[in-house]
């Protein structure tokens, strides 16, 4: 059945576009959101579950743009919990040429399987539009901030990686997104997001393809790759993430 399933989201996707062509165009709403739900079972020698949610607004008028974003995902293994994470992530762009935008970004990430129970990023700084085609989009940030880090000394283990300090620091933080859309239905998006501190540097990057059912229903599939300069001896630098959800858009 599993091999069948490509052919029917085509079949799926081509009646519920058939009569675009024929829809009169409107002004889209100054706003929008996403809601994202994705949730895995595993059985056999091991048992493992998995939980993901993801919710975005976004509010788009005259020179302002202002986004929120919240993800949630929770892991067991073996009827133990495995992992639990969640992050808000804040922010405010203005306007100031045709081009050119100044932003102030708030991202708060509570990892309690982390190296990091509680990690906090305050920053602003300036974006630039380099691509504005009708299909494809791109965007570059950078500026200063600030980091406040608290350790996750609870969970040392052989294969956590455990900075056993407090963090309060000043950081760089840079951003690059870009949006391709090779069809009416599908779309592909990514994100890589690079912060540079005296006690840490991170580089992360989200890579999201989108296929429409519907207009307002999609299946999405997430890569999330993250770097670290410096762990503990005979640790992995790389941690990955790897997501199926139903899309839900208002």
């Amino acid at each position: 059945m599993a091999r069948y399933l490509p052919i029917l989201l085509l079949l799926a996707n081509t009646t519920a576009y058939a009569g675009d062509d024929d829809t009169p165009t409107r002004i889209p709403p100054p706003w929008s959101s996403e809601l994202e739900l994705g949730y895995q079972s595993l059985g056999g020698n091991s048992d493992s579950e998995s939980l993901n949610s993801r919710v975005a607004f976004t509010y788009v008028k005259n020179q302002y743009r202002q986004t929120a974003e919240a993800k949630y995902l929770l892991a067991e293994k073996d009827g133990e919990e495995d992992k639990r994470k969640g992050q808000i992530e804040l922010q405010s762009d203005m306007k100031i040429n045709e081009r050119t935008y100044v932003l102030g970004n708030a991202t708060y990430i509570d990892d309690r399987y982390g190296p990091y129970f509680t990690d906090f990023t305050l920053s602003t700084g300036l974006g630039y539009q380099l691509l504005r085609l009708e299909t494809f989009q791109m965007e570059v940030e950078a500026g200063p901030g600030y980091r406040h880090q608290e350790p996750n000394i609870d969970e040392i283990d052989d294969d956590d990686i455990i900075v056993p300090e407090t963090v309060d620091e000043l950081i760089l933080r840079g951003n690059m997104k870009f949006t391709w859309k090779p069809s009416k239905t599908v779309e592909l998006n990514a994100r890589f997001t690079g912060i540079a501190g005296n006690s840490n540097s991170t580089l992360e990057s989200e890579i999201n393809l989108t296929s429409s059912i519907t207009e307002h229903i999609a299946i999405k599939l997430s890569n999330t790759q993250k770097l670290n300069s410096w762990v503990p001896d005979g640790l992995k630098k790389r941690d990955s993430t790897m997501t199926i959800n139903l899309l839900f858009k208002i």
